[in-house]
C-alpha cells in the first residue's frame, strides 16, 4: 500500500497500487460482510457484493479500478472502488460492520473524490439501491439523486447520484419529481401509517420514507390505494406492524412494477 492519502485519530486512508493475495482476500471478505449486514429490512434479495471474492477484487484493479483501503490500528476496516474517467465511478464502497459509525465510508470516499479532482474529474457518480437505505447516507456526504429506475435483475429501486465536486447539493430535492403518485410512509407508535397522494411526498415527525411512481395518474393512484389497504385490512392505510415487515415498504415494486422507492430514512432498521 502507499500514498496516504488521510489520517484521522481512528483510521488511515491508504491508495492501494500493488495488491497482495493476503489484501484481497481481507477486502473481500470485508466487503461480503459489509453488504450481508446492510439492509435495512429483512427479506431484500442478497446484495451483489455479499458474494465478493478476492478474484474479483485483483480482476478490477487489472481492469483499470482504483483502489482505497481504511485500516484501524493496522486492520483493514474498509474499502472502495472507483472507475475513473471523464467522470468517475464509485464502486463497491464497504465499511467492516464493526466500525461503522465512526466516518470511515465518508473519509474512504472524499480520498475517492480528492484523487478525482486532482485528475480534474467532471464529478463522482454512483448507482444505489434506495430499499436499502443506501441514498440517505450518500445524500449526507454531498450526493443529489439525477434520476431514479427499476433494478433490472431484481424488484428493487435505484438511484443515480452525483457529486458536484464545486457545489454539492442536498437529497431528496422537492423538484426531482413533479407529478405522480406518492406514497409517504411513517411510524404511528403502534404500527405504520401510509399516504397516497399526487405530488412530492411533504416531510413529516417520525416519516420513514417514501415512494414514487413518476408520471402515474388518478388510476394509477387508485390502484395503488388499492393494493396498500388490501395488505392494511384497512380502508385508512394504518398497518399494525412495523414498516420493516410490510412487503409494500420493504420491496414497493412487488406492489407494483412502476412503484419505486424514493429514499429511506435508517430510522426503519429499529423500528419496533
Amino acid at each position: 500500500m502507499t500514498s496516504l492519502e488521510e489520517k484521522t485519530s481512528q483510521f488511515e486512508i491508504t491508495a492501494v497500487e500493488s495488491l497482495s493475495d493476503e489484501l484481497a482476500e481481507t477486502i473481500s471478505r470485508i466487503t461480503s460482510a459489509a453488504y450481508a449486514a446492510g439492509d435495512l429490512v429483512p427479506g431484500l434479495p442478497t446484495a451483489d457484493g455479499a458474494s465478493s471474492t478476492p478474484e474479483q477484487v485483483r480482476a478490477d484493479l487489472a481492469a483499470g479500478l482504483r483502489l482505497w483501503v481504511a485500516t484501524a490500528d493496522g486492520e483493514v476496516a474498509g474499502a472502495v472502488r472507483a472507475a475513473v474517467g471523464e467522470t468517475w465511478e464509485v464502486r463497491r464502497l464497504a465499511v467492516a460492520p464493526w466500525v461503522r459509525r465512526a466516518g470511515t465510508g465518508r473519509a474512504l470516499l472524499r480520498s475517492l473524490e480528492g484523487a478525482a479532482r486532482a485528475e480534474a474529474a467532471r464529478g463522482v457518480v454512483l448507482d444505489a439501491v434506495v430499499e436499502r437505505g443506501n441514498p440517505a447516507f450518500y445524500a449526507r456526504v454531498g450526493y443529489r439523486t439525477v434520476r431514479h429506475f427499476p433494478a433490472g435483475d431484481k424488484p428493487l429501486s435505484e438511484v443515480h447520484m452525483v457529486r458536484d465536486l464545486a457545489d454539492p447539493l442536498p437529497y431528496p430535492e422537492a423538484g426531482d419529481v413533479a407529478e405522480g403518485v406518492a406514497v409517504t410512509w411513517w411510524d404511528t407508535g403502534s404500527g405504520t401509517a401510509a399516504s397516497v397522494t399526487e405530488g412530492v411526498p411533504s416531510h413529516r415527525e417520525h416519516l420513514l420514507g417514501a415512494d414514487l411512481w413518476p408520471g402515474a395518474g388518478p388510476e394509477e393512484l387508485a390502484a395503488v390505494r388499492e393494493t396498500l389497504a388490501a395488505q392494511a385490512g384497512s380502508p385508512d392505510l394504518r398497518f399494525d406492524r412495523p414498516a420493516r415487515e410490510i412487503p409494500a415498504f420493504a420491496m414497493p415494486r412487488t406492489a407494483h412494477p412502476e412503484l419505486l422507492a424514493w429514499w429511506r430514512l435508517p430510522g426503519v432498521r429499529g423500528q419496533a
